[in-house]
């Protein structure tokens, strides 16, 4: 049985932060850190202002590191990778490198060193090695929605362990939500994390994982089998089995078992959150819910629902990380403005997620 800690947790108070993971990892499979190497990946999308809820709240991270050290751990290592790292990137306004100072702990840059790994779908990517040099690896991720996934949890946060631009191409290889959600799972499996934290005290809701908005969720969720948080998180925003494609791929390859989730605090059912705004599916008609999944089933064929092009709006900064990040080459400047080829376009999102200004909308 995976089991799957959900506790309250009301505020960033340290005191009180301390008292949640305790009781987490009382009531899980932790690992047994004395006298190994630890590393902590966070996630930290981009280094936004803490007050964004975009990235972990570096609350939970000091307070792990503390509670590491207290059960013997030799090292410890903090580090993540955003889309579009620049040169010698720190967390600095978000507020982990700081605590990394604080806590004197290691900031590892994953893009100093990597090395390529073969994914169980077949794809190659170049990971970081700092995770080939510890003993155990703790996934810390943040309770965000997400436009290409419907929801970003613990799994998905060691994409991340690709460094920088590295990520971008995964995209373009893997462009339908079924084959992302593969490459996500292999990157997951190549990871070999030990042990997952979910803050859930603020997450985000709407237009994610760094355009939505802020809402008081008010939990931490902890599990040895990051899938169980993964899952308790979909179900409390309200999604259906179906708008899970992390999951739904793991089950399918037997990575994960749903029925071997456990829940031994609070049920991930009885926490479901009203009115939160989710990410919807795009909107079908009769034929295609009804008459044509029956003629891909007769014969074989399936095809993902073109998904709506992102738009751009005129608060756009013309910051061009949008044109950077496209795995597609689908955008570039026109007249002061980003003009975007719809047809070349894969629906990636990257630059949706890459957008400072919320100036990038995903609409039907």
């Amino acid at each position: 049985m995976s089991d799957c800690a959900i506790v309250k947790c009301d505020s960033y108070d340290n005191a009180e932060i301390r008292k949640v993971l305790i009781e987490c990892i009382n009531n899980t499979s932790f690992p047994n850190v004395e006298g190994k190497c630890v590393l902590i990946k966070p996630n930290i999308l981009s280094d936004a202002p803490v007050e964004k809820a975009i990235t972990t709240n570096p609350a939970i991270v000091e307070e792990l590191v503390y509670i590491l050290k207290d059960r013997g751990a030799d090292k410890i290592l903090v580090g993540d990778s955003p889309g579009l790292q620049g040169p010698l990137f720190k967390p600095v306004q978000c507020g982990i490198a700081d605590t990394v100072k604080k806590t004197e702990t290691e900031w590892v840059d994953f893009t100093k060193e990597s090395r390529q790994h073969e994914l169980y779908c077949g794809f190659k990517v170049n990971m970081t090695c700092a995770i080939d040099n510890v003993d155990v690896v703790i996934s810390v991720a943040k309770f965000k929605t997400h436009q290409l996934m419907f929801s970003t949890g613990c799994v998905k946060n060691m994409f991340g362990l690709v460094p920088g631009l590295n990520k971008s191409p995964m995209h373009l290889k893997a462009p339908s939500r079924d084959a992302f959600a593969a490459v996500i799972n292999g990157i997951f499996l190549e990871s070999h994390t030990d042990y997952a934290i979910m803050d859930a005290v603020i997450g985000m809701e709407g237009a994610g994982p760094a355009n939505g908005h802020q809402r008081k969720i008010g939990y931490i969720l902890a599990s040895a089998d990051a899938y169980s948080i993964d899952y308790a998180e979909a179900v409390m925003m309200g999604y259906q089995k179906k708008q899970m494609p992390i999951i739904n791929e793991a089950v399918n390859k037997k990575i994960t078992d749903i029925s071997n989730f456990r829940y031994p605090l609070l049920k991930p059912q009885d926490l479901v959150i009203n009115g939160f705004d989710k990410i919807e599916d795009r909107k079908t008609n009769l034929f295609s819910a009804l008459i044509l999944p029956y003629f891909t089933r007769i014969f074989g064929l399936r095809k993902e629902k073109k998904r709506p092009a992102p738009k751009f709006n005129s608060s756009c900064i013309l910051c061009q990380r949008c044109v950077k990040i496209c795995p597609a080459k689908a955008l570039q400047v026109v007249d002061n403005k980003i003009r975007i080829d719809e047809k070349q376009c894969i629906r990636c999102y990257c630059c949706h997620e890459m957008c400072p200004v919320g100036a990038i909308s995903v609409e039907e």
